[in-house]
This record gives structure tokens, sequence and C-alpha cells, in this order.
């Protein structure tokens, strides 16, 4: 069983869609034989450190010794799960995770675009999933997924900013500790003007949810043939168009949900889903709760948050 706390999800101010999360995670029930961890997937990037415990976490077909210190990084719909969990001196294992869209690393910046972020994170290689806490690079990433931690727990002026940059070194870091591995594989067979036309599409998207889309019209959009387009989309993002838009759809109603006080119907509509079975059934099957009971959980938990002195 594992407890997730002090969730921070930070929104793009254009249309609501989610930049990155940061977020601790808790193993309370490690040292019981009851204990269960649950195998898990999801279509972001992520990287987290261990803040305290051991044992074997299983990435991507392999297991890693852990401790603290240790720093993971996962590729879109890696499974990954704590194999086993210990706890020296008593301190329960937990983690520090901040998981951001794949398109932070693809979408074109000019000098700022480097395409071995694209290698990290998107190329079939065999590179380690796990940097150990004695080098350098783990030590530096550790210390600013810390500093991205507290900066959206602030949220001072500019921290999104602030984020982005932290974010950015961390990234340059890993480069930097996967150097060779990097060198030895061969660059994505994406170039610049790919990553651009896949830009204009992904913002078309993201303004668009709410109307009827079709693959043709996208593919227009990106100057790609429909296969071509379904192919690179896929490569980049880890999951096929229609995967993107439902996620991107029913990420846009749980923030309708938990902000106004729209009927479940004239939300199922204003996310782009022709019939509210549909929605109830796309919702369910991502959050694993009914629109209607999303709702109540989100009015309880800011309940609690009241009452809690």
């Amino acid at each position: 069983m594992l407890v997730s706390s002090d969730r921070i999800v930070v929104r793009s101010d254009t249309d609501n869609h989610v930049l990155f999360s940061v977020f601790k995670v808790y193993y309370p029930y490690a040292d019981k034989a009851e204990a269960r961890y649950i195998l898990h997937h999801h279509p972001e990037l992520e990287i987290s450190c261990i803040l305290d415990g051991a044992g074997i976490y299983h990435c991507a077909g392999n297991d890693y010794p852990f401790s603290a210190g240790d720093v993971f990084f996962h590729r879109s719909n890696d499974v990954h799960y704590a194999k086993t969990l210990d706890t020296p001196d008593g301190k329960i294992p937990s983690l520090l995770v901040i998981r951001f869209a794949p398109r932070f690393i693809w979408s074109p910046g000019g000098e700022w675009f480097n395409s071995k972020y694209l290698q990290l994170f998107t190329q079939q290689n065999s590179i380690r999933r796990m940097i150990p806490h004695g080098e350098r690079a783990a030590q530096i990433i550790v210390s600013l997924l810390a500093e991205i931690f507290e900066e959206c727990r602030g949220q001072e002026p500019s921290y999104d900013l602030l984020v982005k940059a932290k974010l950015m070194t961390i990234l340059a870091n890993m480069a930097r500790y996967y150097e060779r591995e990097l060198e030895a594989e061969d660059a994505p067979g994406i170039n610049q003007r790919h990553l651009e036309q896949m830009e204009r599409s992904t913002s078309f998207i993201l303004s668009h949810l709410g109307e009827d889309l079709t693959l043709e019209d996208l593919a227009h959009e990106a100057c790609m043939s429909r296969s071509y387009y379904s192919t690179v989309f896929k490569s980049l993002n880890g999951l096929s168009v229609w995967e993107y838009i439902t996620r991107q759809r029913i990420d846009l109603a749980q923030y309708q949900l938990e902000t106004t006080a729209n009927s479940v119907l004239q939300i199922s509509e204003a996310c782009g889903f022709n019939s509210i079975a549909n929605f109830n059934r796309s919702f369910k099957k991502l959050t694993g709760k009914t629109p209607t009971e999303y709702r109540k959980s989100i009015a309880a938990s800011h309940r609690d948050r009241e009452e809690t002195p």
C-alpha cells in the first residue's frame, strides 16, 4: 500500500492542461506482511528520488536494489513498482516524485532543445533507470527535486519558470551521466521540422478539446500524412493520438469538476464527449471513479483540510 501526499499540480495559464505534478509517496505499512505494492504505469515521464527506506524497485522489466538518495526515471508507460521494501532505522520508505508531459522534452526550443533528451526517454535502449546515490549526478538531482517541491508549495511569483529551469538542469545532468550510453545509440529519426509540426498539432488539440477532432484534421495541421503523423505522435508521446486526446479530455473534466458547479452533463459536452455514457466510462477507466464520485471525493478532501487544525 502506498500513500501520496502534498501533491501539487501546475497547469498551463492558456488552456489549463497539466504541465507537471510534484508529490511525495509513502509506504506506511512496509513492515507488515500484508502490504501489497501495485504495479502501475502512466503516459507522463517521471523522475523520482528515494528519501528514506530501502528495497528492490522494478522498472521496465528490471530489478534495482535501492536506498536513500538513489534516483530513478521512467519513460511513458514504463511499468514500475516497489517489489520489496525495508525500513532501516525504522524509517518509512518514501519518494519525492515529479511527473511531466513528454512534450516538455521534445517541444522545439532552438538552442535549448537537445536530442539527448529524446534518447533518454524515447529510445528503446538498455540504459539503467537508476542513478546510485553515490554519484554526483544523483546528489545534484535530489537537491533540485527538493527545490522544485518547495517552489511548488510556495508558489511565489514566477515559480513555474524556476521549476522549468530546474527540471532542464536535471535533464542536463542526466544527459551528462549517461553520455557514453547515449553516444552508442542512434539519435531519434525525428528532425527539428517534425518537432515544430507536432508542437503545432498538439497545441491545436489542447485548444480544441471540446470540439470534434479527426485524424485527418490533426495530420493536416501537422502537414503530415495520417499514418506518418500517428507514428511520430506515438513515438514522442508514448501513446496513440486518441489515447492522448481522451486523457486530456478527462484531465480537463477533472479540473472542471474541481473548480466549477457545472453539471456532469455540461462538463461532458464541454470536454468533447459525444454521450454521457462514453464520458462516464472513460472517466472511470482512467480515474477509478465516476465523475460524481470524483466530485464528492474532492469536496470531502477540502472539508478534511479545513477541519485540520
